[in-house]
């Protein structure tokens, strides 16, 4: 490539990031898009009515999980089995509309230099083997057992949730490194975690982002971004198990995958617009009791 050739390609990605820098282009996006798929691709797609139901449900649970942290696992499940998707497949499509929403919001995470990186390695592994463990031992678990380790799940939750409540009176704003024998010790709550994200489909992020605030010494909004980011890649291995066990004969694909056409595009605009709302002080002062808020919610809903 010559050096005009390599002037030109970097301009033109300069003036593409610069205007996707803009909210309203996504919106434009957002509308071409949906325009394409029912125009090329309506045979794939769910009913018009429903469609617009998941995609302004991907908008406001995108934005929601990409300002709090919190997983969106406890709500997409009960919605599309309330459409009639089976639990199993369910858990599946909750897991690949959040690559979506989880993916783009990484990125401007990334780009606005909050994740902490080197905790993000750390954790990374031992998501894997939670996941990974999580995932087979779907094919095993009975139902029942099932119940309880989600009664178990609750139980820490409710136990995090409280030390949170402690912890207002007391966090600071200041971003310290963090504690380095607590990080050593974090492999064990990854790894639980992250187990109920392969067999639950609920967020590692849920215990993370906690985990990263109490013992860690993390700000809140870098604790988020940092938990939504071990999540994306979380959530992306659960999409490579998936292709092995239908390639091996385990499984099917999910027969509902078309749902993912309006899921997936919604949570990319909400995933958009979160990351856009730490710019605000105000707003971000106030994300640790947003997601106490959502965490207390998740918590009643699970119970229910």
């Amino acid at each position: 490539m010559t050096k005009n050739n390599r002037n030109n390609s970097s301009r033109s990605k300069f003036r593409f990031s610069f205007l996707t820098q803009y909210l309203v282009t996504w919106f434009v996006f957002d509308a071409l898009y949906i325009t394409a798929i029912f125009t090329l691709f309506s045979a794939f797609t769910p009913p018009v009515k429903d469609f617009f139901i998941f995609h302004s449900t991907g908008i406001i649970l995108g934005t929601m999980v990409m300002f709090t942290g919190l997983g969106a696992g406890v709500i997409w499940i009960p919605m599309l089995t309330f459409f009639n998707i089976p639990p199993a497949e369910s858990v599946s499509i909750s897991i690949f509309t959040q690559i979506a929403g989880k993916g783009i919001g990484s990125y401007n995470y990334i780009r606005a230099r909050m994740v902490d990186l080197k905790v993000a390695r750390h954790f990374l592994p031992y998501a894997f083997a939670g996941v990974f463990i999580g995932y087979f031992s779907g094919y095993a678990i009975s139902v029942k057992f099932e119940k309880l380790l989600l009664i178990i799940f609750v139980i820490v939750a409710s136990y995090l949730l409280f030390k949170m409540l402690q912890s207002l009176q007391w966090e600071k704003d200041s971003d310290t490194p963090p504690n380095r024998k607590a990080l050593e010790k974090s492999g064990v709550i990854v790894v639980i975690s992250s187990f109920f994200t392969g067999l639950l489909s609920i967020g590692n992020c849920d215990w993370l982002i906690p985990y990263m605030e109490l013992h860690l010494k993390m700000p809140t909004s870098r604790a988020v971004a940092t938990g939504l980011f071990v999540m994306f890649y979380s959530a992306l291995f659960f999409l490579f198990l998936t292709f092995v066990s239908v390639f091996i004969g385990l499984r099917g694909w999910p027969e509902s995958s078309p749902v993912l056409f309006a899921t997936c595009s919604g949570v990319i605009i909400g995933g958009q617009i979160g990351t856009r709302l730490v710019r605000f002080e105000w707003l971000r002062a106030r994300q640790k009791h947003a997601f106490i808020c959502m965490l207390a919610f998740s918590i009643l809903h699970l119970l229910w």
